[in-house]
């Protein structure tokens, strides 16, 4: 009895997630249709899709051509390169989120990938936790982390100083 608890609990998890996705990225993008059946497993496409569109609304995540083409992402390995470089980019402005590039390409954990999509939605919107400025201001520098995205590193004495 245990474990199916368990499952209704994760699945009640699920459809928040997949509410609070459809609601966020709703407010930047039209297409592609953001389903309940396609948010709960996203096939890769989709999430690409997503991304493609979000940057073209917005500007945000930071990707090349060659990134915007899904030709290019054909195989698991240029799948999870190409996911790599999305959530380098997004928890760059956002913080951590709990997500394995793998397990989006085997359709699984579609809760952390819901994760991912509203922190993108956040990330372009410019309402992520360190949402980059338009100029550092005094007390801010920009450096890049590991995945070569540029981020904008704010001390805190300096924002909590102006005050």
């Amino acid at each position: 009895p245990n474990r199916k608890i368990t499952n209704a609990h994760k699945m009640g998890d699920l459809d928040s997630s997949v509410a609070e996705t459809q609601r966020v990225l709703q407010a930047i993008i039209s297409k592609p249709k953001l389903t309940e059946a396609l948010l709960k497993k996203p096939p890769f496409r989709f999430l690409h899709d997503i991304v493609s569109e979000v940057k073209k609304q917005t500007g945000f995540p930071p990707l090349d051509d060659a990134d915007l083409d899904s030709n290019n992402c054909k195989d698991k390995e240029s799948k999870i390169a190409y996911l790599n470089k999305v959530i380098g980019l997004v928890t760059g402005v956002t913080g951590p989120i709990t997500v394995k590039p793998q397990k989006i390409v085997a359709g699984m954990e579609p809760e952390n990938t819901n994760a991912l999509l509203q922190g993108l939605a956040k990330a372009a919107t410019g309402a992520g936790a360190a949402a980059p400025a338009p100029a550092p201001s005094s007390g801010a520098s920009l450096s890049t982390n590991a995945s070569g995205s540029e981020v904008l590193m704010c001390s805190t004495a300096a924002s909590l100083s102006s005050s």
